[in-house]
């Protein structure tokens, strides 16, 4: 049996929405213990799920076995038994699809012997639409990750994986509030999004270069010098930026109404740095200490009991998914 147990990935917004120096896209984010996707995966002769009735996650899986066997990389009567004992919360920015993909992948990869490698596996699962590398960073490596979007002539390849061009270990005792705020929108996912990117007004040079200053001058140096403070000042430079480039799109700044005073709260609360992941509603607060965070968490539960659906303390996930190999 193989039993693999993937972090949750936030996105901390995207860096240039303009492409004029050829490439689009981009971004940063990390890896988090919690919430996470946990699935046990053994060899049978047929494909069977248990634990939650999804027929999407069952198509993910045929879609995969199918597109192994035509590459003749198993046998035909190859089959698959997949418990699936916990998942993260769909379509709330956290790469709910990503991490289920890329964990099938990966438990039938190794279920089999059959020593692809992460790339040929992302290449294999469906990934569409999927325009950052940070869920893939966040599944193989953990910890805090920069991609480099993609080429423009790219733009609309589903294919193509952006490389990951940083990778850090956050610090063991910086602490992620994520917070699910109650949404009643319709989730910004599949065709929806694409209509959204298609139509969306290209984002300022000024901004796009913005971005990557306080990446690059900014965050990087903060996070090697452990400075949270330092860290945080550039971040929510280039969450906020993000959020006014997304707010026609999305109805405001954030995607759930009760977003904005969540964030607000939690800033006058202590928390450093705070945004929405990816398109939401989840949202991240970042502190020093486990002390601080559970603080802010009792005090966020108590401050918004009808509009939090559920608030995680969670630290880094610097290794990655977990994957045992049990006999």
């Amino acid at each position: 049996m193989i039993v693999v147990k993937t972090p949750a990935r936030i996105h901390f917004g995207q860096l240039d929405l303009n492409g004029a120096l050829g490439r689009v896209y981009g971004g940063t984010g990390a890896a988090t213990k919690k919430p996470y996707t946990l699935i046990k995966l053994e060899k049978s002769d047929e494909i069977k799920v248990e634990g939650f009735k999804n027929k999407k996650k069952q198509t993910i899986i045929v879609k995969f076995l199918e597109n192994l066997k035509q590459r003749k990389l198993i046998a035909k009567d190859c089959g698959v038994k997949i418990k699936i004992e916990k998942l993260l919360p769909e379509h709330n920015g956290l790469g709910s699809g990503t991490q289920f993909g890329l964990a099938v992948a990966e438990g039938i990869n190794r279920l089999y012997n059959l020593n692809l490698a992460p790339k040929e596996l992302a290449l294999i699962v469906d990934r569409k639409h999927s325009r950052s590398a940070i869920g893939f960073g966040a599944f193989y490596q953990g910890g805090f990750i920069a991609d480099a979007g993609r080429p423009i002539s790219e733009k609309n390849n589903d294919d193509y994986l952006p490389p990951i061009i940083y990778r850090k270990l956050l610090p063991s005792d910086w602490r992620f509030l994520i917070v699910i705020p109650v949404s009643k929108k319709n989730k910004m996912a599949g065709k929806k999004e694409i209509n959204t990117f298609n139509k969306i007004k290209k984002m300022s040079f000024e901004k796009c270069a913005e971005n990557s200053h306080h990446l690059l001058l900014g965050m990087l140096p903060a996070l090697e010098e452990n400075n949270i403070k330092e860290f945080s000042l550039h971040l929510n430079i280039i969450e906020d930026n993000a959020a006014d480039y997304f707010s026609k799109s999305q109805g405001g700044k954030y995607s759930s109404i009760y977003s904005e005073k969540i964030i607000d709260f939690m800033i006058k609360q202590g928390i450093l740095a705070r945004g929405q992941s990816s398109w939401g509603p989840a949202l991240y607060g970042l502190v020093e200490n486990d002390l601080k965070a559970l603080k802010i968490k009792e005090r966020l539960s108590e401050k918004f009991p009808d509009e939090i659906e559920k608030i995680y303390l969670t630290k880094a996930a610097n290794s990655g998914a977990e994957i045992n190999n049990i006999v």
